[in-house]
């Protein structure tokens, strides 16, 4: 990495050369390549971190692949990006820290979709599993981007302690609560949840894997929240003696509560710690979170989804077929995309539109080629939407916002476009703008995606048939009140008192069933808590709607 290669390369790969004439085994990355970006540190980071992870991960996607193929494969390989897109093998080999956070994305444009599906404009998307619970913005039907991320942070979820990387991802808050997270009393006698996990082995004392300390889902099950005899789809019992003992040990006889109380304190510290992690992130961006609809998922987001609502006023909640598997979900739905940046500094007043246009046809010309590798060549010209952004910030500042940019060709008129473009940025951010400071743009990007098409995947037709096919054999139409399989006592956090709630079989409901709470509505992967304040409706797409009713009645 040399101190101006993102603007001109030449020497960083007249090195490469020289290094692959000398050592043509050698795994070699330029940071020109990786991060064309301003402010030599972090691109030099990015660059350490994807040449530290490239051989093995290259190694890895060439024997994936060579073993699908084995097996018969012939459709493209294709993998997904922390950018909430899918890119090709070769390119993932080649740059894998675009990698590093698949997963969470996966989950963000599972939300995306659900939110298209139903129209909602503003949308929180909740993703809660075995560690972490992950938020994310989306507004218009798009998630919340930035190009600024850290790995390996030293203190968990702490911002600054880790290394920053700079690539295209999607925006979101992670902290330490999941169905695995250890709770515990501290010295000031409070309950604490996180950032520690019980993780998979030999995880939550309820497994019966040896698991000794209090975890989310061991209060879980004490209150009710998880019905024994369908866990898992049957695949193992839950031990609720080992949870309610762990509990007890852990945090009921330290604060000399009973067991209930316990574990609605553990529930109520990981959900306020959600719900604080919610406001500040969207603080953060000058957003509101009054009015939104949230879409929950992962394994443990179900069980907590409708608490976490109250607390932060969310007027619907969409939990979509296959929530437990949501990320995998989401991967299914993604397009594929590529983002490109360059920096080229250019002040507003004096716009170069020349130096601008020729840049983004560069930057089109590279996302397209990727594009096309993965859409396939005959991707027709229509199904492509490009997207392009510019990083920009008063001079003086040291930092830049992201402003959307209207599609080129661009001319001298553009710069004052941008201005008010970069002042409705920066108002929406701060609530203001400075009088009489010049605006500069650092940074430019330009983004291709391949619109996807498809059938809907949330409810395939078998799927609703099949639903109505168990409904029939229990005697019931698909317009008849659902038939339970059980009913068990779930804690009430509005009388902290256990109430009888009556069980579901997700699988068994058709679109337009209709369950009032309490219930719980269970399926292989988690458990949809309905509580008595709220009901819920299976959507045409499989997706549970619950809603209070109080904001019904509204």
């Amino acid at each position: 990495g040399y101190l101006h290669a993102f603007v001109n390369p030449a020497h960083e790969q007249r090195t490469a050369e020289i290094l692959q004439a000398a050592r043509p085994d050698l795994s070699i990355t330029l940071a020109s390549e990786v991060c064309p970006e301003i402010r030599e540190f972090e691109r030099l980071s990015t660059a350490c971190a994807n040449a530290y992870v490239r051989p093995l991960m290259a190694r890895y996607l060439e024997r994936l692949e060579g073993e699908l193929r084995g097996l018969g494969f012939r459709c493209p390989f294709l993998l997904m990006t922390s950018g909430g897109g899918l890119t090709t093998m070769e390119t993932a080999a080649r740059f894998p820290i675009r990698l590093v956070e698949s997963g969470p994305a996966g989950g963000a444009v599972l939300a995306r979709e659900v939110a298209r599906q139903a129209d909602l404009r503003r949308v929180l998307s909740f993703d809660m599993g075995g560690t972490t619970a992950k938020l994310c913005l989306i507004d218009d039907f798009e998630p919340l981007t930035s190009r600024s991320f850290e790995v390996d942070r030293v203190y968990r979820f702490k911002k600054g302690s880790g290394l920053p990387v700079r690539i295209p991802v999607i925006e979101m808050v992670e902290i330490g609560a999941g169905g695995g997270s250890v709770a515990r009393v501290d010295k000031l006698r409070r309950i604490q949840v996180g950032p520690e996990s019980a993780g998979s082995e030999p995880g939550p004392a309820c497994y019966g894997r040896g698991g000794e300390q209090a975890a989310v889902t061991d209060a879980d099950v004490c209150l009710g929240r998880v019905f024994p005899d369908t866990f898992a789809g049957g695949a193992f019992q839950l031990d609720t003696e080992a949870a309610q003992s762990a509990l007890q040990r852990g945090v009921a006889a330290p604060l000399d509560l009973d067991l209930d109380t316990a574990a609605y304190g553990v529930s109520e510290v990981v959900d306020e710690n959600m719900a604080a992690a919610a406001r500040a992130h969207a603080a953060e961006f000058g957003l509101d979170l009054g009015s939104r609809d949230m879409v929950a998922f992962g394994g443990a987001a179900p069980l907590h989804a409708a608490r976490l609502g109250e607390k932060l006023g969310v007027r619907r909640i969409i939990i979509p077929a296959a929530a437990g598997v949501g990320s995998a979900v989401g991967f299914l739905l993604a397009p594929v995309a590529y983002e490109v940046v360059r920096s080229r500094r250019q002040a507003l007043a004096s716009l170069e539109p020349e130096v601008v246009n020729g840049l983004m046809l560069d930057m089109h010309a590279e996302a397209l080629a990727v594009v096309r590798q993965g859409a396939g060549p005959a991707a027709a010209a229509e199904d492509l939407r490009e997207t392009r952004h510019a990083y920009m910030r008063y001079v003086g500042q040291g930092h830049e916002i992201s402003v959307p940019l209207p599609l080129g060709p661009y001319d001298e008129g553009h710069g004052e476009v941008f201005r008010r473009l970069f002042e409705a940025a920066y108002r929406q951010l701060y609530g203001r703008t400075i009088e009489g400071v010049a605006i500069e743009a650092l940074s430019w990007t330009l983004t291709i995606t391949a619109e996807k098409k498809g059938t809907d995947p949330f409810l395939p037709a078998e799927k609703a048939a099949e639903a109505e096919q168990a409904q029939a054999k229990r005697g019931l139409s698909p317009f008849s009140e659902p038939a339970s399989i059980g009913h068990q006592a779930l804690f009430d956090p509005a009388t902290c008192q256990p109430v009888e709630a009556l069980v579901y079989l997700r699988g068994d409901l058709p679109p337009g069933a209709t369950v009032s709470g309490p219930a719980l509505i269970t399926e292989e992967q988690t458990t949809t808590v309905v509580p008595p304040a709220w009901w819920g409706v299976i959507d045409d797409h499989g997706g549970i709607v619950l809603t209070r009713r109080e904001a019904a009645d509204e």
